[in-house]
């Protein structure tokens, strides 16, 4: 008996997504625990699994907006091995029909390539005549996504001069042989007929909620940034002594990341006022240490959180943000993995960023930005000497935190990374 395939229960406040990809075709085998479609919802992008081994049959396309609890395909657990079944359902608009004279001239494209492409994308590239085996693929392990097949399709043509003469412009890699037809005499050249100016894609539900929340944030807080410097020489020197053995005893490595996660819940614990938010009338103060950790993945940004991190050791912190990087890589971190966080810390600094304001996020009031370690002369006892410095910004919200208290909090940080055994002898 065949096992539906429905998409799951995500959080209380999420009854719809957006199936994105299916990760196999239809009629194609799968595992048990087998990625099968890429969810995107307004607050995470995720793989849906198979509960059973078995042959899948696809019941709806991909770029369909689907509710939860839907059924969206059927396992076979049956039948042995791949089959052929007819091509998986095309989402509600109709697709574009090849004129008699294309549909002629155009050879079916590969089917050794075709198998290997996700429902969607092979059925454009049948009705396009495209040859999948010259589309440069965006997707991991260079697959083939939709939009890399829309970008050939809406790859324009060139147009050859009028006084130039009659000479057949070779077509793109990807698209087979097809007759053009004639452009009126009179019709105007546009400007981007020479070569592809523009290209579009749809937001997934993903980047829409983001934008979404970065405009409320903007609009419903009074935010503001404080700014200071880091001397990383004592953690860099602390980091090259203590590697080797750290990675013996723990299994992972000692990254600056859980020196900066610690040095946040001391500054809290010394400032309480940056730990609280506000809901309607009231001030609400956390008491625990919910630590959200910014991390930017193929599938957009997510917040994951590292729990009660003031109970946690430096080996112990690496290994959570280990953890929650993995699942956010591989689309399985859950709704659970980003509630909560009572604080936020961003590192632009992996990408080169010198100085940035972070912005806020909600419920939390303020937020650490982490920048690059840039060698700098600084003034020391009265001599210019070279250091590792690095800017930091906390970005908060001034109607529930002031100056003082903002200025205060990120001093303390300072000051707990440049005498990082005050961490360690909680001073």
């Amino acid at each position: 008996m065949a096992v539906e395939v429905k998409i799951p229960e995500i959080g209380e406040s999420i009854s719809e997504g957006f199936l994105a990809e299916w990760s196999k075709k239809n009629g194609a085998a799968v595992t048990a625990e087998e990625p099968l479609l890429v969810l995107e919802t307004d607050k995470i992008t995720m793989n849906v699994t198979a509960e059973v081994a078995g042959r899948l049959e696809i019941l709806v396309a991909e770029g369909e907006t689907v509710q939860v609890g839907q059924v969206v395909a059927r396992i076979d657990p049956d039948a042995g091995g791949e089959v052929a079944l007819p091509s998986s359902p095309k989402p509600s608009e109709a697709p574009s029909t090849p004129a008699p004279a294309e549909a002629a001239a155009a050879p079916a494209p590969a089917a050794a390539d075709l198998d290997q492409l996700s429902p969607a994308v092979r059925r454009l590239v049948e009705e396009h005549a495209l040859d999948p085996s010259a589309i440069a693929g965006s997707g991991k392990d260079g697959r083939i996504l939709k939009g890399d097949v829309l970008a050939v399709i809406n790859e324009p043509a060139a147009t050859p001069p009028a006084a130039a003469p009659a000479e057949p412009k070779a077509p793109s890699a990807a698209r087979r042989e097809v007759p053009a037809p004639a452009k009126s005499a009179a019709a105007p050249v546009a400007a981007g007929d020479a070569g592809q100016r523009q290209s579009r894609k749809p937001m997934s539900r993903l980047r829409q909620r983001l934008a979404e929340r970065l405009v409320e944030v903007q609009q419903t807080t009074a935010m503001l940034t404080t700014f200071n410097e880091i001397d990383m020489s004592r953690i860099m020197a602390l980091r090259s002594q203590y590697q080797e053995s750290f990675v013996q005893k723990h299994g992972v490595k000692l990254g600056f990341m859980s020196f900066f996660v610690k040095a946040v819940v001391d500054a809290l614990t010394t400032v309480p006022e940056v730990n609280a938010f506000i809901e309607g009338g009231e001030i609400v103060t956390n008491h625990y240490y919910d630590i959200g950790i910014a991390v930017s993945s193929d599938h957009g940004l997510v917040v994951p959180v590292v729990r009660d991190a003031d109970r946690l050791s430096l080996a112990g912190v690496e290994t959570a943000i280990g953890e929650l990087a993995a699942k956010a890589r591989d689309r399985t971190l859950g709704i659970a993995d980003l509630q909560g966080a009572v604080f936020t810390i961003t590192n632009g600094g992996i990408f080169g960023s010198l100085l940035s304001t972070p912005i806020l996020n909600p419920p939390g009031s303020a937020i650490l930005g982490m920048h690059s370690i840039k060698k700098r002369p600084i003034v020391v006892d009265d001599e210019i000497v070279i250091r590792p410095m690095m800017n930091l910004a906390v970005s908060y919200d001034h109607r529930i935190i002031d100056g003082k208290e903002a200025v205060t909090f990120l001093k303390r940080i300072v000051d707990c990374l440049e005498n990082p055994e005050r961490l360690l002898l909680e001073v």
